[in-house]
């Protein structure tokens, strides 16, 4: 059972499309193809290693955004199917709190902690 307003669902819904905007632009700017570091000019060991880091970091970002997509997409299937707002584990309604901290949450503030505990902090 959702025990959500039409109101705070219509809010929370429009907080996904802002986020969902903003991860797909930073996508946008971070989309050109990268050279295989062994086409760039060589420098020094530091150089290389500068733009070896570089291109992590912009790997990572792009994983993150892409993961922040996926979970974006996830919860506007649960809002289609009547899902939303209702922990995976216990079942039990998700306060407006929390999903307008955490719109994509899954899970109520005591069932998410007691997942992290159980694998060591991740979500």
């Amino acid at each position: 059972m959702n025990a959500l307003t039409s109101a705070q669902f219509a809010t929370l819904a429009a907080m996904l499309d802002v986020e969902e905007a903003r991860a797909r632009a930073a996508l946008g700017t971070g989309a050109t193809p990268r050279a295989p570091l062994e086409r760039q000019d060589p420098g020094d060991k530091t150089d290389v290693a500068d733009r070896e880091i570089g291109q992590r970091q912009a790997d990572a970002m792009r994983e993150h955004y892409r993961v922040e997509l996926e979970d974006i997409a996830a919860a506007r299937g649960r809002m289609t199917l009547g899902s939303y707002a209702i922990c995976r584990e216990c079942e039990e309604p998700i306060p407006f709190e929390r999903l307008q901290a955490y719109p994509t949450a899954k899970r109520c503030t005591a069932c998410q902690r007691e997942h992290e505990q159980k694998r060591g902090g991740g979500f």
